[in-house]
């Protein structure tokens, strides 16, 4: 005969009720899960105020130097003086580099005393000639020897100065590529690739944005056309993060490869921390805006069907506001149907949102 705990064993289903029990509990907590708030960060549009220039166009590219010159020496020697280093500020005209001279300049004191006898011996004959002693042809071949031996010493003069490297322009040594007691040569190249220079000097007052610009985006640009200029190692200067600038010319060639042009952009406002090879930004600016324009990110719109759409917060939660598209610029879309001040919603990349969903703001 069974007993008591045997017989209720088998009259209730303590297996079934815990299994009910455990599935309760998960759609609970599913429930729960499905209604609680979404954590998300808002935004506002972007206003550009009546009369703001509205971008054009946007590209990215380089600092460079319009005025840059690898220096090399003009005849072979050996470096006997050097007088700047990486950095050096020297102006137009000023010795950069001496090479060793020795033989030229005792060939050159040579000849000035040769043409320090000739100008005696012409001297002399001059006076012979008008006593009578001396002919008229005596005194002509002496005067073109002098001559000779000006020309002679004018030519060691610039022999000379062969042996000396000036400053071309004002500027700053970017880089020393040579040091005393090194031979140097004429570059066989020029630019950068030139072989045995001396030094590369960069004019940093000409520096501007060397950018590339797509062929279909050149027909929106002309010449003298105001642009703004980010430069990546200044965004966390608050002096330097938007400097003016115009378009300075757009180059006649275009590369079939890439089907790009290349534009430089010139410096209206200028930062002291300004170098060459410098990344940059570059927003190519058009007429002002006739009104006040909106503008979201090409991120926050969302597509239903043919229509335009946005997220916003409606009284906690997630609604789905439409919007007209106007045009379209490098911040993103001109858009109608929303107010200046609209609280929009920041989706994370691919994050599914279902309308009418408590949204909870995440602090910024």
């Amino acid at each position: 005969m069974d007993s008591g705990p045997a017989k209720i064993r088998r009259r209730f289903p303590w297996g079934w009720t815990l299994l009910l029990g455990a599935g309760a509990l998960a759609l609970a907590y599913a429930w729960v899960q499905k209604n609680a708030p979404v954590s998300l960060a808002l935004g506002r549009p972007i206003v550009m105020k009546a009369g703001e220039r509205r971008p054009l166009h946007s590209a990215s590219g380089y600092l460079v130097a319009r005025h840059r010159a690898t220096l090399s020496a003009k005849v072979p020697g050996r470096i006997a003086w050097l007088g700047v280093e990486e950095g050096t500020r020297v102006a137009k005209g000023q010795v950069i580099a001496r090479l060793e001279a020795t033989d030229l300049q005792a060939s050159r004191d040579q000849m000035e005393a040769s043409l320090r006898q000739a100008e005696l011996d012409f001297q002399r004959a001059e006076a012979l000639t008008k006593e009578g002693v001396l002919d008229r042809a005596s005194l002509d071949r002496l005067r073109n020897q002098r001559l000779v031996q000006r020309a002679q010493l004018r030519y060691q003069d610039a022999m000379l100065e062969n042996m000396v490297l000036r400053a071309p322009f004002a500027g700053t040594v970017t880089q020393k590529l040579t040091e005393v007691g090194e031979t140097v040569s004429p570059g066989s190249a020029g630019g950068a690739n030139a072989i045995n220079a001396i030094a590369i000097l960069a004019d940093f007052e000409s520096l501007e944005v060397e950018t590339e610009v797509s062929e279909g985006a050149i027909a929106k640009l002309r010449k003298g056309m105001p642009a703004e200029i980010r430069v990546d190692a200044l965004e966390s200067d608050p002096r330097g993060r938007v400097l003016r600038g115009e378009l300075r010319e757009i180059y006649p060639t275009s590369n079939r490869q890439k089907a790009v042009v290349i534009v430089r952009v010139a410096f209206l406002e200028r930062h002291p921390l300004l170098v060459p090879d410098m990344g940059a930004k570059v927003t190519f600016l058009g007429d002002p805006c006739p009104r006040d324009i909106l503008v979201l990110g090409r991120e926050r719109i969302v597509k239903r069907g043919g229509d335009r759409a946005v997220w916003v917060l409606e009284n906690g939660r997630a609604r789905l506001k439409p919007i007209r598209i106007l045009a379209e610029n490098p911040l993103g879309y001109e858009v109608q149907g929303i107010a200046p001040g609209e609280r929009l919603l920041m989706l994370p990349a691919d994050f599914k949102l279902q309308e009418g969903a408590r949204v909870k703001v995440k602090d910024s």
